[in-house]
């Protein structure tokens, strides 16, 4: 039997549009967060978006963005819902991830070198190596993959796509770019990015027998 998953991104602490989509939320057997989670970075903003969602749905997932801050970072971690640098199995798919950012010109709170990003994917892929069907959460797409901005720079992380590249990874769920949200494949890896849920921006996934994750069954949705 499938899974369903919904995915929220770069929520940055607005609230506004999760009563909207409590349904969605309630009837999904697992939610992922793919980081920016909290609003202004502290443990408060973190707080009240995790509790809002979890009043819906506490089957929780996520790893802390480069905007959420130690002390965000912190709070996600204590909830137990953290997936950075961690690895868990989840109705036979294997979580694994990845929070904060690649160096950004920005200078933001919660940046790694790209070492560290590579030793730090390898510590949670190491705990789901076995699972047929392996779920990568990474707040920073892959290099040259759903990661342009704007300006027309690309964002992502080397280490990501390098990753991605060497291991069987079979989604990557992830966000940082909010312009880029969409799918694209990268080897025989699904990239997704919903952009912000902040602008009312997500993505279900809908998995198939056994766990199997199909491009045709992830949907980009707006409110």
């Amino acid at each position: 039997m499938g899974m369903k998953i919904v995915c929220l991104s770069d929520i940055h602490g607005e609230l506004k549009y999760l009563d909207s989509l409590g349904g969605e939320i309630a009837s999904s057997d697992l939610v992922v967060l793919p980081g920016d989670i909290s609003g202004t970075g502290s443990g408060s903003s973190m707080n009240e978006v995790l509790s809002r969602i979890k009043s819906m749905n506490s089957r929780i997932l996520a790893v802390h963005g480069n905007w959420d801050g130690r002390e965000a970072e912190d709070v996600l971690s204590a909830s137990g819902y953290s997936l950075h640098r961690d690895g868990r199995m989840f109705g036979g798919i294997g979580f694994f991830g990845v929070g904060g950012s690649c160096p950004t010109p920005m200078n933001t709170p919660v940046e790694y070198s790209e070492e560290e990003i590579g030793r730090y994917l390898l510590e949670g892929y190491e705990k789901i190596k076995d699972a047929p069907v392996k779920i990568l959460v990474s707040h920073a797409p892959p290099r040259n993959t759903r990661d342009r901005t704007f300006f027309g720079m690309r964002a992502g992380s080397r280490s990501i796509r390098e990753f991605i590249i060497e291991h069987s990874v079979g989604l990557c769920l992830t966000g940082h770019i909010h312009e880029s949200h969409g799918m694209e494949l990268l080897g025989s890896c699904i990239i997704a990015n919903p952009g912000s849920f902040q602008k009312g921006r997500y993505l279900v996934v809908n998995t198939g027998a056994a766990g199997a994750v199909d491009i045709n069954g992830i949907v980009l949705k707006k409110i």
